[in-house]
């Protein structure tokens, strides 16, 4: 993601941030010298741009005052002026846009990782906002899975409004090929009391040590039900779905902890770099069937 920080300020940017004196911006400030709509910050896939969009008292990027429609890509560090007398704004970290949300009240902001976003917040989530599997947004919360656009507000614990970038930004490092759930192999070795559950993924020869965490038992559960199904001789599209109660029911968990637990395994698999962490738990559409969404499983025991 990016982030800019003046002295007193750190602010991360949407993937197109509009930035001027009026309340209609992404970044508001209130220098007199500001214009309303001053500048454009945009992600062009590979870099941010910065455009002043004829601004009365110009733009300056290290020094140089930019012409009016003018854009140029700015470098990790580089100085931003906007006007003559506010103060510099530094690009501190330059990557790519992050799908991420601003409370429509106070303006608090949360920002997702490997293109998964929990809202209110990862703690305790009751909507998630990530690609499905065609590359659409979507929104996944108590009634369902739907549809959702950038800027679209939602309600999560508050009414927030959510900034989707053009592409997921997940990936293991820079300049590597995005990490998909498609491509892990997990391997799940389990405590003999079955009270701990250890995680191991695997991309290609890329290892991803999920450790020991509550969570892993219900992917646990689900990949043991892909993996009989699978000796019972049942077709790929058919292997591992269970009925949302059904699962409830062998966890031992309410609604609400069942999603919380959905939701860390996510958000675990998006802090570790893998771009679509939200397939790790497949939903059939229309249904209120779940299954794991990593075919390659192997379970142990030897904790």
């Amino acid at each position: 993601m990016a982030l800019l920080r003046t002295e007193s300020l750190e602010f991360v940017p949407p993937d197109r941030c509009l930035i001027g004196r009026s309340r209609g911006c992404d970044l508001v400030l209130t220098g007199r010298d500001v214009s309303g709509e001053h500048a454009v910050l945009q992600w062009d896939g590979a870099r941010w741009e910065l455009r002043d969009l004829g601004s009365r008292n110009g733009t300056q990027v290290d020094g140089r005052r930019l012409g009016a429609g003018e854009r140029v890509a700015l470098a990790v560090g580089a100085e931003i002026r906007f006007g003559r007398e506010s103060a510099p704004w530094s690009l501190v970290e330059g990557g790519a846009p992050q799908v991420m949300a601003v409370a429509v009240e106070g303006g608090a902001r949360v920002v997702g990782e490997g293109g998964y976003l929990a809202l209110p917040g990862p703690e305790a989530p009751t909507l998630a906002v990530y690609q499905d599997a065609a590359g659409q947004w979507v929104a996944e919360g108590e009634g369902g899975v739907r549809g959702v656009a950038d800027r679209a507000v939602v309600e999560a614990g508050g009414l927030w409004r959510v900034h989707l970038p053009a592409g997921c930004a997940g990936t293991w490092e820079d300049g590597a090929a995005p990490v998909l759930v498609g491509s892990l192999r997990l391997r799940f070795t389990v405590s003999r009391d079955e009270e701990e559950v250890e995680l191991v993924a695997w991309a290609g020869e890329r290892r991803i040590d999920l450790q020991v965490r509550a969570h892993h038992y219900l992917l646990l559960t689900l990949a043991r039900r892909r993996l009989a199904d699978r000796q019972a001789g049942a077709a790929a599209a058919d292997e591992g779905w269970l009925r949302q109660d059904d699962l409830r029911a062998m966890l031992r968990l309410g609604e609400d902890h069942l999603s919380i637990s959905i939701h860390r395994a996510r958000t675990q698999l998006g802090k570790a770099g893998v771009a679509d962490a939200a397939a790790v738990v497949e939903r059939r559409p229309g249904t209120r069937l779940l299954r794991i969404g990593v075919a390659a499983l192997e379970v142990a025991t030897g904790l």
